[in-house]
């Protein structure tokens, strides 16, 4: 299906139609819940203010002091005959989407007579230029390891009816499903026509962004936390499905709450990829663990990986290890218990090489217990786009982390759900830059001995 583009007369929302001031407004924290958006204060507000008065603001790259501040170092080397793959969580932590395509019903914001829209041509150029230099690599494999979407569904904050009306839980949920079939196959089209294959995990966003419960009473919140297991197969209808509707994937959990979000690939004879749902709904309430049947799943092809000699395992879920890591407006959701829980014990007895993840918007590796920790991706809407190529031989594995330096205005907004739109211009006028490597190789006793390292891929403790 050829992806419908958006001219001048479908505009974005302005920032008035979402009952904000006319005044260029603050940038919105990304990950983090906006304070009162959903009865509680953000834990992380935005590092930068765009705000100036101006009519069009862009931000300065001097005072954002973020991953696109890193200094570029030199190149990985290549390695012949090497898998290649692209790993990029976070990607896009945002609905994008074309409201007025394929015949759809358009709404026009009164006061303005624009049409309610979820992007724009600055948005679409922009994402081709990104996404077409993750293709350049010479890969057509995508990790992400969550936050494909900003998934605020099932509200709808300016009350213009785009998804149908929310003021009941059936209605809720009827509009989720409206807005999952818009945006989640919007997300996979532009990597389609990049030729590239995505390997998405589930990520809170996914889940309707964290918290998942408030102390006092929140509808929305309250919608969120009950209706988990209708998000999640709703994510594997849309992310993990074929066109046929089955499962892309045949080796997942047989039964338990990740049975459709969790899976295992053999991505190429060199490398195998788990997939894990880090989002556990139990005790009335969303923990960051994983049930009993995944792990136990996990265990089984973690055996099968060591038996058939799998030169490289790694594992992706969206959520880091506690522990000191770079973040960026993000309120960095770590996995509960870290080095202490069944997970980590069990990755590190099953031979894991690489734990992927992304949720803190920044990039940083640590190496702990044989595995390398790799926290990384970045935010496309706040121009500080990033991803990670890896290359990886029977014996050896580099990592290279790349980062673009966009330009964001906020004169305007893209409609979305939530109160807060996204930033209304976006553009990618250069090439990223390299601002981390890392060099591994496999050692004799099976173990992972990093040889190199530069920038912020250099592992910490």
């Amino acid at each position: 299906m050829t992806r419908r583009r958006v001219g001048p007369v479908l505009a974005v929302l302005v920032a008035g139609a979402l009952g904000c001031s006319t005044a260029t407004p603050p940038a919105p924290p990304a990950s983090a819940t906006p304070a009162s958006d959903d009865g509680v204060p953000a834990s992380v507000q935005p590092t930068a203010d765009p705000s100036s008065g101006r009519t069009s603001t862009h931000f300065p790259t001097a005072s954002l002091r973020g991953p696109r501040d890193r200094p570029s170092v030199p190149a990985a080397p290549d390695l012949a005959g090497a898998y290649r793959f692209v790993s990029a969580p976070d990607f896009l932590n945002q609905d994008v989407a074309d409201l007025a395509a394929d015949g759809r019903r358009t709404y026009v914001v009164k006061g303005t007579g624009e049409v309610a829209n979820s992007t724009n041509e600055a948005y679409e150029t922009a994402l081709d230029t990104v996404i077409d230099e993750m293709a350049s690599h010479g890969t057509r494999d995508v990790l992400v390891p969550g936050d494909l979407v900003e998934g605020r569904w099932g509200r709808d904050d300016a009350r213009t009816g785009v998804f149908g009306p929310v003021r009941t839980q059936a209605q809720r949920l009827r509009a989720w499903r409206r807005a999952a079939d818009v945006y989640y196959p919007a997300w996979f089209e532009r990597f389609d026509d990049h030729g590239l294959t995505t390997y998405p995990a589930v990520g809170d966003h996914e889940m309707g962004d964290d918290p998942w419960r408030v102390k006092r009473g929140h509808a929305w919140v309250d919608f969120k936390r009950r209706h988990i297991p209708q998000f999640k197969q709703i994510f594997a209808d849309q992310a993990l499905s074929g066109s046929d509707g089955r499962p892309r994937f045949a080796e997942r959990p047989e039964r338990g709450p990740a049975r459709h979000t969790a899976y295992s690939v053999r991505l190429d004879p060199d490398v195998l990829l788990v997939t894990l749902d880090v989002f556990e709904r139990r005790d009335g309430d969303v923990h960051i663990s994983v049930d009993r049947a995944q792990l136990r799943w996990l265990r089984s092809v973690l055996r099968k990986a060591r038996k058939d000699d799998v030169p490289w395992v790694m594992v992706q879920a969206h959520t880091p290890m506690p522990g000191k890591v770079r973040v960026r407006n993000s309120t960095h959701l770590v996995y509960e218990k870290g080095r202490a829980s069944e997970l980590w014990r069990t990755m590190v007895d099953g031979g894991v090489d690489v734990y992927l993840s992304g949720e803190v918007h920044d990039q940083t590796v640590r190496s702990r217990d044989g595995i390398l920790e790799v926290s990384h991706g970045s935010l496309f809407y706040r121009g500080e786009a990033s991803y990670l190529v890896g290359q990886a031989t029977a014996d050896r594995l580099v990592l290279e982390n790349h980062q673009f330096r966009g330009e964001v205005g906020f004169e305007d907004r893209l409609w979305t759900t939530s109160r807060q739109g996204a930033p209304g211009h976006i553009s990618y006028p250069d090439a990223s830059v390299v601002t981390g490597t890392l060099a591994a190789t496999r050692t004799r006793s099976g173990g992972l001995r990093v040889d190199d390292a530069a920038g912020v891929l250099t592992p910490r403790g």
